[in-house]
């Protein structure tokens, strides 16, 4: 609830990704790729023995941001003569700005988002096959060959010791050889540009639930989802990221035009000086010209903010009614469904502290109402004091 009255300017325009609709994971719409694993080595002066084998699977689609990965692996340690074997079975299921991962031996399987892709995007732009070759050169790796890989020609790339064969970006042999350790992973079978189904996507009949940190350091465990809901809250969180994205890659725009609006009004980003009250108007002005101009701008920030503020009347008269920790969760669910805040201490004080924000969030209300530009609208904001 506090994320809806601490709102910033630079948290509306800035947060998000890249467009979903124009980022690529791979240069390959869809495919499905069957992998051998294999690994192998001496420690300790021969001491300990490890082998391993395996089997892996990866399916995606939409260029991967649908992707599905399971794999099996079967490790022996022989350490002075005694053996120990380990089981591995893990899979995931990426669905752009979701990503669930199932724990097999617990039967249940966790709902987050999907970091990997987040930081991926902030990294790599809309085309990841060609930021990856790029970061391997910053990296020090070297392209040194090509190699045929299940039928298809793919690049070899080296980089401190461990060698990959990439096909439009997807790894079809990776192979190390590092203090004796030795591994691969190997393409046996390899489809691409093939129509997947839903069904290719298809996880075990197990529990969901939405990863919570704060319910797990509390030791508390959430409810499953209803699973008919799934589709329609992955929609949303999508459509979320991807409104977000829009936001974030003509917020970027912006920076770029206002930084060079201030350079050219004399700011020296090299200097260390903070820019003159003159530096910062011209900033402000060719970031806005760049988005679209002002009364865009201004009109888009409305929108957002009192949009968001809607269910706040309902939730108020909630929390007024709540004597519990249910009772105050179920408020905050009125607010964000999809990841409310949650409580795990109510009592009056918590409560008046609450009502009190809430009352502050009428005023915002109020303030972005009236407010008729940039300047009026960024007033209507508490400063954060951290």
């Amino acid at each position: 609830m506090k994320n809806i009255i601490k709102m910033s300017v630079i948290t509306i325009v800035v947060s998000g990704l890249v467009n979903a609709q124009e980022m690529k994971r791979y240069d390959v719409e869809s495919a499905n790729i069957e992998y051998e694993l294999k690994g192998s080595g001496n420690m300790m002066g021969g001491m300990v023995k490890i082998k391993s084998l395996g089997k892996k699977r990866l399916v995606f689609d939409n260029y991967g941001l649908q992707e599905l990965t399971e794999e099996n692996k079967v490790t022996k340690n022989t350490t002075m003569g005694k053996t120990k074997v380990d089981k591995m079975h893990v899979l995931s299921y990426a669905n752009y700005a979701i990503v669930y991962r199932v724990n097999f031996k617990k039967k249940e399987i966790m709902r987050q988002k999907n970091s990997g892709m987040m930081m991926a995007n902030m990294l790599g732009g809309d085309n990841f096959s060609k930021k990856g070759e790029e970061m391997l050169k910053k990296m020090g790796g070297k392209k040194i060959g090509t190699d045929k890989v299940a039928g298809h020609t793919c690049d070899i790339w080296d980089l401190s010791g461990i060698k990959q064969c990439l096909y439009k970006g997807i790894p079809l042999r990776v192979e190390s050889n590092i203090m004796g350790m030795k591994s691969l992973e190997i393409a046996t079978k390899a489809e691409f540009d093939i129509e997947i189904k839903k069904e290719d996507f298809k996880l075990p009949d197990y529990p969901i639930f939405n990863f919570d940190m704060d319910a797990m350091m509390q030791g508390e465990k959430p409810k499953p989802i209803d699973k008919s809901k799934l589709e329609e809250m992955d929609r949303k969180a999508n459509s979320k990221a991807q409104e977000k994205a829009k936001e974030s890659k003509n917020a970027l725009k912006g920076i770029g035009a206002g930084m060079a609006a201030a350079v050219k009004a004399g700011f020296d980003p090299k200097s260390g000086k903070d820019m003159t009250p003159e530096q910062e108007k011209a900033m402000r002005k060719g970031m806005m010209n760049a988005m679209g101009g002002e009364d865009v701008i201004l009109k888009k920030m409305k929108d957002k903010i009192l949009t968001d503020m809607k269910s706040l009347p309902k939730a108020k008269n909630c929390f007024k009614k709540a004597n519990s920790v249910e009772d105050a969760n179920a408020c905050e669910r009125l607010i964000d469904d999809e990841e409310p805040e949650v409580h795990h201490e109510w009592n009056s004080n918590i409560k008046k502290n609450l009502l009190e924000e809430l009352d502050g969030a009428d005023v915002i209300k109020s303030c972005v109402e009236k407010s008729k530009s940039m300047d009026e609208f960024s007033h209507c904001f508490p400063k954060d004091d951290k």
